[in-house]
């Protein structure tokens, strides 16, 4: 048995008595100008304003402790959670008013309780014994006032409003913690990586250089081996000999020059200094570093471009050719067996006013557990051999000099999208160029 206006305070009604019922519907639920009522509430309190059609209330009733615990329980689940109840303490056979308000607590910590009683059935010290001190809990004597009533019902109802806003305030609260803490670890874990580039960078430029003289004296020595072996005339006995040093010349220059690119690249990431920035048309160094890696787009990469119209950045447009390029050729390795490979390449104006190139493919994917070290330098999950482990790290060395972000999302079987975010140049910038 309810009683449902459009607009309302949802209060419950838990008494084993109809007539009690009765009586409070009269006065909770009845049209709020009462002229016998307000006349005597104006007598008691001044003038009483008309009170609007928002603070009617609705009024749902239980005949029992247990029923009256099952209405919360569901009201509380559909959102629409009861802001008090008024319950009886003698409800036999049943449980009395105190176990319901304990277990009306246990299924909505909010709801304000008014306990009715005749009798002095437990003193206030039993009863704060029993349920708390609590300030979710009034005692009204039976026959209670119609005013009283409606007094106490209006306060407790504003109360749990209150309450709630209260409430919603501090999950507000504790979500704008959350994230920020979020954004700090972020950040936090980011200046970690790049103390360890920078450790990282200058040990290796000291070996680079350490190696590199050595090795450019193999290297030019070996092809002056392979020159000597081209022009010695040997003996026909002696043929198979010569043929046998060609090949080991040929594997130990190979070995070399290998060796001569990772210190190429060692040097490259270990390049401390900021390149110089300046307006970049990104469009056409996008383009560019496509026909760089026309010999790793073949083998049926169908290729998408979806640009947008974006500004300038400002970066060096050597240095993010050569990031492009990486990306590029990573993603088209990553499309190696896939029965319809599809690279895109995406060019978006990003909501925080920087530009963003995406290198997009529909490949294997990244295992989750490598994700964290995708650009530690010399981390790789090519086989031996095929990889240095430093392009990813000089792209990050690269982005990040520049003022720049990189991100990468990926899905497991589904493929990887690489983003790099760079800050757009200088309106007058962009005016200067076309001028």
């Amino acid at each position: 048995m309810s009683s449902t206006p459009k607009t309302g305070r949802r209060i419950l009604v838990i008494d084993d008595n109809p007539a009690i019922h009765q009586d409070f519907r009269k006065i909770l639920a009845a049209p709020e100008r009462l002229d016998e009522l307000e006349e005597m509430e104006s007598v008691l309190f001044g003038a009483v304003p008309a009170r609007s059609v928002g603070m009617t209330f609705e009024l749902d009733s239980a005949m029992g402790g247990e029923e009256g615990v099952r209405r919360v329980k569901a009201a509380a689940a559909e959102g629409r959670p009861y802001a008090m109840a008024f319950v009886d303490i003698r409800m036999p056979p049943g449980i009395d008013g105190v176990e319901t308000t304990l277990r009306l607590w246990r299924e909505d910590a909010d709801v304000q309780v008014v306990l009715c009683s005749a009798y002095s059935d437990y003193s206030w010290e039993e009863l704060a014994r029993k349920l708390g001190s609590s300030e979710r809990l009034l005692i009204l004597r039976k026959p209670f006032d119609n005013i009283e009533v409606r007094q106490m019902a209006h306060a407790l109802c504003e109360k749990w409003e209150l309450l709630r806003a209260s409430h919603r305030r501090l999950e507000d609260l504790e979500l704008a913690v959350q994230e920020r803490t979020r954004a700090l670890a972020e950040a936090h874990a980011r200046l970690v990586i790049a103390q360890k580039l920078e450790a990282l960078g200058r040990m290796s430029a000291g070996l680079a250089h350490e190696v590199n003289n050595p090795l450019a004296y193999v290297l030019s020595n070996l092809r002056h081996v392979q020159l000597g072996l081209e022009k010695l005339a040997c003996a026909p006995e002696a043929l198979k000999a010569r043929d046998d040093l060609k090949e080991a010349c040929r594997d130990a220059v190979f070995g070399a020059e290998r060796i001569a690119n990772i210190v190429q690249d060692v040097r490259l990431f270990a390049r401390l200094e900021e390149p110089a920035k300046e307006p970049v048309d990104v469009r056409r160094v996008v383009e560019h570093s496509i026909s760089l890696a026309g010999e790793a787009l073949r083998n049926g990469i169908r290729l998408v471009r979806d640009f947008q119209e974006i500004p300038h950045v400002m970066g060096s447009e050597l240095a993010l050719g050569q990031v492009f390029l990486n990306l590029i050729v990573n993603a088209a390795h990553a499309l190696a067996g896939h029965n319809e490979p599809c690279l895109r390449l995406g060019l978006v104006p990003w909501e925080d006013g920087r530009v963003a190139v995406e290198v997009q493919d529909n490949g294997t994917g990244i295992a989750p557990e490598h994700l964290s070290r995708l650009f530690e330098p010399f981390f790789t999950t090519k086989p031996v051999g095929t990889g240095t482990g430093l392009g990813l790290s000089i792209c990050h060395g690269i982005v990040t000099r520049l003022g720049g972000d990189i991100t990468v999302d990926t899905v497991k079987g589904q493929g990887t999208t690489f983003r790099v975010l760079l800050p757009s140049a200088p309106a007058d910038a962009e005016r200067k160029l076309s001028a």
